[in-house]
């Protein structure tokens, strides 16, 4: 008798909850306040421009484009200026550590492009349309059309990975290497105390690791408990304090650590102390 053994498929990408969905029109003047949450979005430009606001960075997305935004990412959405937008916005929750590769806008390929539009159809085959803030199940769901929005978010995403990840097989080691992380987080902090002086963006600080932007932000704060530009400003706030106590003029410390002006230098130490500059110096030196 033929003996028949069995396979485990390691599941690299599972979507566990679709939490809301969205078609959205938007027209001039179109601005959704900044939000934070738990779970994923995505959003999807059909058409149009339109402009989100993630971090301290506006990223401009035109048709094709697609954001993944992680949990935990304050991010808020406006028109582009005298620009409409169609928009297709997707929440979801996932513990897929894979996922935090995709920083960045994403131009979508013609195959990428057809998942969506697949995963759009079995949206509307499955809940009451248009969506609203909550997703309504149809009384009548085309069979499994549920189910095939989950699983086609799921290898839309893992599509993006695959493009990703191609020729850079080092970024799958690290995912889950907590010494690996350590090193890296490490390795940004050395770089960020290198830069006091002058100024870095994140930008560079992926560039020099080779990592996603998102992927550097979520080890980041997992490892710290704040993003990286958030880290580099508090590095920036305490060696201001070590200037001040020595008696450096406000303007000269912030010219020195590369703040834009005095003023914004005195907006930045307050936010971060709960007073300015000023009365940092008195209540040192008095």
């Amino acid at each position: 008798m033929k003996k028949y053994f069995t396979h485990q498929v390691k599941k690299e990408v599972i979507v566990k909850d679709l939490i809301t969905i969205e078609a959205l029109e938007v027209g001039r003047g179109f601005c959704y306040p900044e939000e934070i949450h738990t779970f994923y979005e995505c959003a999807y430009i059909d058409a149009g421009t339109l402009i989100c606001r993630t971090e301290n960075e506006d990223v401009v997305l035109e048709q094709g484009d697609f954001l993944l935004l992680s949990p935990q990412t304050a991010h808020s959405y406006r028109a582009a200026e005298g620009a409409d937008a169609s928009l297709f916005i997707l929440c979801f929750g996932s513990h897929s550590e894979l996922l935090s590769l995709l920083g960045g806008k994403i131009a979508l390929n013609k195959e990428q492009k057809r998942l969506v539009s697949e995963l759009l159809t079995e949206a509307k085959s499955a809940f009451v349309f248009p969506f609203n803030s909550k997703l309504k199940p149809l009384k009548q769901p085309l069979f499994g059309a549920g189910q095939l929005v989950e699983t086609t978010l799921e290898k839309l995403l893992i599509h993006l990975i695959r493009a990703r990840i191609s020729g850079n097989d080092d970024i799958v080691l690290v995912m889950n290497s907590v010494e690996l992380e350590n090193s890296l987080c490490n390795d940004i902090i050395v770089m960020l105390k290198e830069h006091l002086y002058a100024t870095i963006t994140l930008d560079e600080v992926s560039r020099q690791t080779f990592y996603s932007k998102t992927f550097l932000n979520t080890i980041f704060k997992k490892n710290t408990g704040m993003p990286i530009m958030k880290y580099f400003t508090v590095l920036k706030v305490q060696e201001a304090k070590k200037l001040l106590r020595a008696g450096s003029p406000i303007a000269t410390v912030a010219a020195k650590l590369n703040f834009e002006s005095a003023t914004y230098f005195t907006k930045v130490f307050k936010k971060h102390t709960g007073i300015t500059p000023t009365a940092y110096k008195k209540t040192v030196l008095s």
